[in-house]
């Protein structure tokens, strides 16, 4: 067996330090993404404690005061006697964002980064387009002038929901092919079989929210409010993260526990300083 040259052991050499490097950056980027990551949960956690604990007011006014700044609280829906914080349409918009949120990462879709085909693209496109009527014919009537039809809250529920089933793919799409390493190009964000799931969904959460049934007032307020929030701070992170340099790195959400903690800030000022603005100027 003829020994090995000394250039062949010296590139040998080379590759094994490289790899030993390569490791060492593996496990330390590891570490500082474990750090982000509990730091976090504990703002998280932080936040939820101060909000469910701060003294002097019940639970459905805090969430009816954290959206108070980011819409415009008529046209609200009576769950019994207590309205949901978001009104009839932002109800829909939001909670079918959250809801089809998770119903893509569910079915495998999070790494998704191709546009629908072009035929459910035009019809998620009038799905939205329904909304912009259905709010211009409730702004005339509102506004004392002529009106198409009488508007209804259903309707602006309805016409919410598609609105939200239209933003949340495409939102999904720009993070993806601005933020993933690992992007599926190839694959849709939404395929028809996808879209006539979750218009079964979200038939189902307008026919809950319409349900007058007291035992969903909790779940379906908790999920407009989360679903307006998760949307606003989606977009700080986006934001956050192309700022900080994660263009076109990221593997696992886990690796955007940093530009996550810096996100919580303007959601955060966002949230509490339109909503001051508000009840200052007694909104």
């Amino acid at each position: 067996m003829t020994p090995p040259r000394p250039d062949e052991i010296l590139e040998l050499a080379r590759a094994r330090i490289a790899e030993q490097r390569a490791r060492e950056r593996s496990v330390a980027a590891g570490r500082r993404d474990r750090f982000w990551e509990l730091t976090f949960l504990a703002l998280i956690g932080a936040i939820v404690l101060i909000f469910v604990l701060w003294p002097g007011a019940t639970l459905e006014w805090k969430l009816y005061a954290t959206v108070h700044g980011l819409v415009a609280q008529k046209h609200l829906v009576f769950i019994g006697e207590r309205p949901l914080p978001l009104c009839a349409r932002n109800a829909g918009i939001y909670s079918s964002y959250l809801l089809g949120l998770g119903y893509l990462f569910a079915r495998g879709y999070g790494r998704a980064a191709a546009l629908p085909a072009r035929p459910l693209l035009a019809l998620l496109a009038v799905g939205a387009l329904t909304m912009l009527g259905d709010g211009i014919n409730s702004v005339l009537e509102d506004t004392g002038r002529a009106y198409f039809y009488l508007p209804r809250n259903d309707l602006r529920t309805i016409t919410g929901v598609l609105f939200g089933i239209a933003l949340m793919p495409i939102i999904l799409f720009v993070f993806n092919r601005a933020l993933r390493a690992d992007a599926e190009v190839e694959r849709a964000v939404l395929d028809w079989r996808g879209f006539g799931e979750l218009l079964l969904l979200n038939g189902l959460l307008v026919m809950a929210i319409y349900s007058s049934l007291n035992a969903l007032y909790w779940p379906l307020a908790l999920l407009g409010v989360v679903g307006i929030i998760a949307e606003l701070f989606t977009m700080f992170l986006l934001l956050a993260a192309v700022g900080s340099g994660y263009t076109r790195r990221v593997t696992a959400l886990r690796q955007l526990a940093r530009p996550a903690c810096i996100a919580l800030v303007p959601t955060l000022l966002v949230v509490a300083g339109l909503a001051m603005l508000r009840f200052a100027g007694g909104g």
